[in-house]
C-alpha cells in the first residue's frame, strides 16, 4: 500500500472520530430531535409551591427531578430509582448509611427502611426537611399523653433531641449517651440534695429509669405510675443492705423469701395445687419490678404483653377478630390467678364455673328442658376458644363446620339430593339453639312456629281453605325431613309410601283392585292433590273437570256439539271413582247399571227409541258415547247403517 493511500485512510479515521465525539457532546435535545424532553414541572405545577418553602431539598432546588425519579418509571406511581426508601436516600446520604450500619439501635421507622414518615422529600418550612416542628414530629407516632402528665421532666420543653438521637444510637431507646451518664449531665450524684433524696445509696450503679420516668408522671420526683410501697416511703433498707455495707445495693434475702416477708398472701400460694412457675421458683422479678413501673401491680409490662412474653403460642390471640372481652378489657388475670390456684390453668374458679362468673344469663339456660350435651356438662371449650378466635362468638372453627365435628351423621346429609336451605348453607343456628331450649331438638321455637318463621307466606295463602291436617296443625315433620332427603321436597319417604302412612285403607284397596287410576298406580299422589291445601275439596289441584281434562284432553274435541250432562257440569266423579274400581274405566258401577241410576228404564222417551225393552239391554256403551259427541242422543260417530237409519228390525226381531 502506498504512503498517500495510508495518509488518506488516517485522515478519514480522524474525521470520523471527531464527528462522533462532537455528536456525543451535543445536548440531548439536539441528539434526539423529535423527542425533546419536557420539564417535569410543566405538568407537576403543584410542586412549584415547594420551591417557596424555607428549606428545599437540593435536587428539588436545582430542578433535577431525575436525581430521584425515573422519567418513564420503574416503580408504580412514584417512579423512584430505588424501591426501598432508605437505600434510595443513601445514594446521596452515604455518611448516614455508614453510621447506621454500625449503630446498635436504629429508629424504628428507619429500621423499616422509611425516611418519608419524618422528612418531606421535596421541601419543608422546618429544618432537616422535617414534616413537623420539634417534638410534634415525634408525636405523630409516639403517644403524646405519656409526655403530658402533671409533673414533667424539664428537658421536655427543649424537645426530644435533648436526650434522643433521631436516627439511632449505640444506646437503648436511641439515647445520645448511656442512661446514667446522660442523667448525670444534669443531676450530679455527688450533690448533697441527690444523696439525701436517695438515702445515701449509690443508685448511680443502677438505672435511673428503674424508679423514675424520663418524660412525665402524676407522682412527685417523676416516680413512675406504680411504685413499690417501701420505695414510696423511702424505706430502702427494708429490702437492701445498710448503706455502710460494702455492697449496699444487695438485697437482704433471696428474691422470693424477701418478697414473702411482706406478701404473706402470695406465699400461701405454695399450698395450692397449681402454682405459676415464677412463683414456684421464687422469681418474683420475672413479672414485677422491685421499684417502680408504669403498669399496675408494678409489673414489667402491660398485662397481656407480660403474659405473652413467656406464653408465645398465645401471641396470635391478641390479633384475632373475636377476642374474649375480659382479655380486651382486663387482661389475662380476669380469668387466671397470676400466682397460684386450686384449679388447672390457674383459673380463678373451676372450669364449670369460671364462664358463668360473667355469663350468668347463659347459666340460667341450664334450667331449660333440653340442653346441648357439651352445655349440660358445662364444657364450654368444646365449641368456644376461651381466649378468642377469628370466628364469631369465639367459635373454635367456623360455625359452618363446628357442629359437624360431633354431628357426623348430619354432615352426611350434604350428599343427599334435596337439602334444606339452612343445612345447605351450614346455618344450624337458623333452627337450633346452641345451648338449651324448651323444645326438643334444641329448636329456636316450637316446631309449628319454627317453620312459619321462614315459610309464613305459605300458611297465609291457605288460611281458610281446605288444608291437609298435618299442614293445618303445622306438624311439618310428619312429612318432611328438616335436614335433607333423597326424595323431592325433602319428604321422609317417597310417595306413595309417605301418604300410605296415614291413608292405609287406600293402600290396601289399591293393591286388591284390578283397575287403578294411573297416577295412583304409579304412586304420584301430587299429580291430583296438593300436599298442603287448596281452595277445592279433597285437596285437589283444580276443579274436577279441569283437573281430569289436564290428562284426558282427548275426550274433548273442537267439533263437540253435545255432551253428557255430567260432563257438562264437570262432575266426572258421578260416574268414575278417582283411585280404583272393580269396573273398567274406573266406573263406579258396571254398564248398564251405572246408566240406569240416572236414566229410568220406563220413561216414555226411552221406550219409544228402544225397540227392545231397556231392562234387557246389556251394554249402553255399545251405542252411546259417554262423554261428548257430534250426534244426537250421544250416539257414537261410526254406526251400523241400519242402526243409523233407525231400522233395528233388519237385524232384531
Amino acid at each position: 500500500m502506498t504512503k498517500p493511500i495510508i495518509n488518506n485512510i488516517l485522515r478519514l479515521v480522524f474525521v470520523l472520530f471527531i464527528s462522533s465525539l462532537i455528536s456525543t457532546c451535543a445536548p440531548e435535545t439536539v441528539r434526539r430531535r423529535g423527542f425533546e424532553a419536557k420539564p417535569c414541572l410543566d405538568c407537576h405545577k403543584a410542586k412549584l409551591n415547594e420551591l417557596q418553602k424555607k428549606y428545599v431539598h437540593s435536587p428539588m432546588g436545582k430542578r433535577e427531578c431525575e436525581a430521584c425519579h425515573l422519567r418513564h418509571g420503574k416503580i408504580a406511581v412514584l417512579s423512584l430509582k430505588e424501591r426501598e426508601e432508605r437505600k434510595f436516600c443513601y445514594i446521596c446520604h452515604t455518611q448516614m448509611a455508614l453510621n447506621m450500619d454500625k449503630t446498635a439501635n436504629v429508629h424504628t421507622a428507619l429500621r423499616q427502611g422509611k425516611c418519608v414518615p419524618c422528612h418531606n422529600p421535596h421541601a419543608s418550612e422546618n429544618k432537616s426537611l422535617l414534616k413537623k416542628t420539634g417534638s410534634e414530629q415525634c408525636f405523630t407516632c409516639h403517644k403524646q399523653a405519656t409526655f403530658m402528665r402533671a409533673k414533667r421532666h424539664k428537658p421536655l420543653a427543649d424537645g426530644c433531641l435533648i436526650c434522643h438521637a433521631p436516627h439511632g444510637s449505640q444506646y437503648k431507646d436511641n439515647l445520645i449517651k448511656e442512661e446514667v451518664e446522660l442523667c448525670q449531665s444534669c443531676h450530679s450524684y455527688t450533690a448533697d440534695k441527690f444523696r439525701k433524696a436517695h438515702k445515701d445509696y449509690p443508685v448511680q450503679r443502677g438505672k435511673c429509669t428503674g424508679c423514675h420516668t424520663p418524660h412525665s408522671s402524676t407522682n412527685d420526683k417523676l416516680l413512675r405510675e406504680s411504685v413499690h410501697a417501701p420505695l414510696n416511703m423511702g424505706q430502702c433498707a427494708s429490702c437492701h443492705k445498710p448503706v455502710t455495707d460494702p455492697n449496699p445495693l444487695d438485697v437482704i434475702a433471696p428474691d422470693g423469701k424477701l418478697c414473702y416477708t411482706c406478701h404473706k398472701k402470695e406465699e400461701s400460694g405454695f399450698k395450692e395445687a397449681y402454682r405459676h412457675r415464677p412463683l414456684d421458683e421464687g422469681k418474683c422479678q420475672s413479672c414485677h419490678s422491685p421499684h417502680a413501673t408504669d403498669y399496675p401491680k408494678i409489673t414489667l409490662m402491660s398485662r397481656n404483653e407480660l403474659c405473652i412474653s413467656c406464653h408465645k403460642k398465645k401471641e396470635g390471640v391478641l390479633k384475632v377478630s373475636s377476642l374474649h372481652a375480659p382479655i380486651k378489657d382486663k387482661g389475662c388475670t380476669a380469668c387466671h390467678n397470676p400466682h397460684a390456684s386450686q384449679y388447672q390453668f390457674y383459673l380463678k374458679a373451676s372450669e364449670k364455673k369460671i364462664c358463668f362468673t360473667c355469663h350468668g344469663k347463659t347459666e340460667k339456660e341450664l334450667n331449660e328442658r333440653y340442653a346441648h350435651v357439651p352445655f349440660s356438662k358445662v364444657e364450654c371449650q368444646k365449641c368456644h376458644d376461651s381466649h378468642g378466635s377469628n370466628n364469631p362468638g369465639m367459635m373454635k372453627t367456623a360455625l359452618t363446620n363446628l357442629c359437624y365435628t360431633c354431628h357426623k351423621k348430619e354432615e352426611k346429609e350434604f350428599f343427599k339430593t334435596y337439602i334444606h336451605t339452612p343445612v345447605n348453607n351450614r346455618q344450624c343456628a337458623s333452627c337450633h339453639k346452641p345451648h338449651a331450649s324448651t323444645y326438643k331438638g334444641l329448636l329456636n321455637n316450637s316446631p309449628d312456629q319454627l317453620c312459619v318463621s321462614c315459610h309464613g307466606n305459605m300458611f297465609l295463602e291457605l288460611k281458610e281453605e281446605n288444608i291437609h291436617k298435618p299442614f293445618k296443625t303445622k306438624e311439618c315433620m310428619i312429612c318432611h325431613n328438616p335436614h335433607a332427603s333423597e326424595h323431592i321436597a325433602s319428604t321422609i319417604k317417597p310417595m306413595p309410601e309417605l301418604c300410605y302412612d296415614c291413608h292405609k285403607r287406600l293402600e290396601t284397596d289399591l293393591q286388591a283392585s284390578a283397575n287403578k287410576h294411573l297416577p295412583a298406580e304409579e304412586g304420584k299422589c301430587t299429580v291430583c292433590h296438593s300436599p298442603h291445601g287448596t281452595k277445592i275439596r279433597h285437596l285437589l289441584l283444580n276443579r274436577p273437570k279441569e283437573l281430569c281434562l289436564s290428562c284426558h284432553e282427548r275426550i274433548v274435541t273442537t267439533t263437540v256439539k253435545r255432551g253428557h250432562i255430567e260432563m257438562e257440569k264437570g262432575d266426572c266423579l258421578s260416574c268414575h271413582i278417582s283411585h280404583y274400581s272393580e269396573s273398567r274405566y274406573l266406573l263406579s258401577a258396571k254398564d248398564p247399571a251405572l246408566c240406569v241410576k240416572c236414566h229410568s228404564v220406563d220413561t216414555e222417551r226411552l221406550l219409544k227409541v228402544h225397540i227392545k225393552p231397556v231392562a234387557k239391554i246389556s251394554h249402553c256403551l255399545s251405542c252411546h258415547e259417554p262423554h261428548v259427541t257430534e250426534k244426537p242422543g250421544l250416539l257414537k260417530k261410526l254406526k251400523h247403517s241400519p242402526f243409523g237409519k233407525g231400522n233395528c228390525k233388519v237385524c232384531h226381531e
